[in-house]
């Protein structure tokens, strides 16, 4: 009973000990930038890029706190966030980081009034009624007419959204359309998650999804889990084969800015139907720079058989380049110790429906053969 008691005491002890401690501070909001305020909300977590690791869907505000002993001779700063679903998160900050944030939203500032001011006659009252293709730093996008500008808004009607108001600090980029331009339109046509059949370091989107056939044969389908974890699986269909095959391609990708992303996966596949039929892959690691259309990438993996890994590393390096309205140009490439093989083509895509053709080439082709055909279908969100 000594023993206990003795154990409670100590207890009650340390928690009067902590809030002791936690009385002696003081939490003040301090802004790091005017054009924010005390309150960074979700829109300007989009248009700044800031903080990375909270994708926009979940995120609904934050603020910086600095914590003060009650004597000043200590102080920290702490990132307050505040998610959609209401739960709060705390990350501490070095000033250093602070400072960072600060100068991030700084550039941003002047890189949009830089790039609205460079351009002529596109954000003056000559350009009322002109048609635009207009790019939003969130990474959606519209076609419109623009009807209306004022200092820090312009106005543009759209076929589908009607009058649609946009902050000027918003605008990524804005292309005057011709009149066969407008026509047309601009579709968005995906994520860039993928070369041709190489990923990219780019994810899915949560609620973004594909199916696919390659070559006739080959059947697969993948779906954004969040905004960074998306799976997918691969099987083959081959006349004459008794086994069955699965695939499994799990992938976790990672905003480090606005254009760099950095990622990790593996395909694992396993055959069906033979006694001893142990799994192969390859697990690798990739990063890519650019957006959505235009993007290239740098990868590298290890290939696997039964648990044992291969010590030669294979090294893929791609890119893609949307040069119309619907088509894009593609590149994967292959390294592997002396050798390489790659596929070089081109994408037609819609906003659902897409299809594509690679040619082979490589040190031990011999040739420039088409060997990669596939169509897609994308399925839940398209913008």
């Amino acid at each position: 009973m000594f023993y206990k008691l003795k154990a409670v005491l100590a207890f009650l002890g340390c928690l009067i000990s902590v809030v002791a401690h936690a009385q002696q501070q003081n939490a003040n909001t301090i802004i790091v930038h005017p054009a924010v305020g005390e309150i960074i909300d979700k829109q300007e977590k989009i248009a700044y890029g800031l903080f990375p690791y909270y994708s926009a869907d979940m995120f609904r505000e934050a603020r910086f706190l600095r914590f003060t002993t009650s004597d000043s001779t200590q102080s920290s700063i702490t990132l307050q966030t505040t998610l959609s679903n209401g739960d709060e998160r705390v990350r501490p900050f070095t000033t250093r980081e602070f400072e960072s944030v600060r100068n991030l939203i700084e550039d941003r500032n002047r890189e949009l009034k830089n790039s609205l001011n460079q351009q002529p006659g596109r954000l003056g009252i000559d350009s009322l009624g002109q048609t635009y293709s207009v790019e939003l730093v969130s990474g959606s996008s519209f076609i419109g007419v623009l009807v209306a500008e004022r200092e820090t808004e312009l106005d543009f009607t759209t076929t589908d959204l009607g009058r649609i108001t946009v902050q000027k600090l918003n605008v990524r980029r804005l292309v005057l359309l011709s009149t066969a331009q407008a026509q047309r339109g601009w579709e968005p046509v995906g994520n860039g998650t993928r070369m041709f059949f190489a990923p990219t370091a780019r994810n899915l989107r949560k609620g973004e999804g594909y199916v696919q056939n390659i070559d006739l044969f080959l059947f697969g389908a993948n779906y954004g889990i969040t905004d960074n974890i998306s799976l997918g699986v691969l099987f083959p269909i081959i006349p004459g084969l008794g086994a069955g095959v699965l695939a499994v391609t799990p992938k976790v990708s990672v905003p480090v800015s606005e254009k760099f992303n950095v990622g990790g996966g593996v395909l694992y596949a396993r055959a069906f139907g033979f006694r001893e039929s142990g799994g192969a892959g390859i697990g690798y690691g990739v990063a890519t720079y650019g957006s959505a259309d235009n993007n290239a990438t740098l990868g590298l993996g290890y290939a696997f058989v039964d648990g044992e890994r291969e010590s030669t590393p294979i090294v893929v390096v791609g890119g893609a380049t949307r040069v119309s309205r619907r088509l894009s140009l593609l590149n994967e490439t292959y390294f592997a110790g002396d050798g390489l093989l790659g596929l070089l083509g081109v994408r037609l895509a819609a906003t659902r429906l897409s299809g594509s053709l690679g040619f082979v080439y490589g040190t031990d082709v011999g040739g420039f053969y088409p060997a990669y055909v596939e169509i897609a279908y994308r399925f839940g969100k398209t913008k």
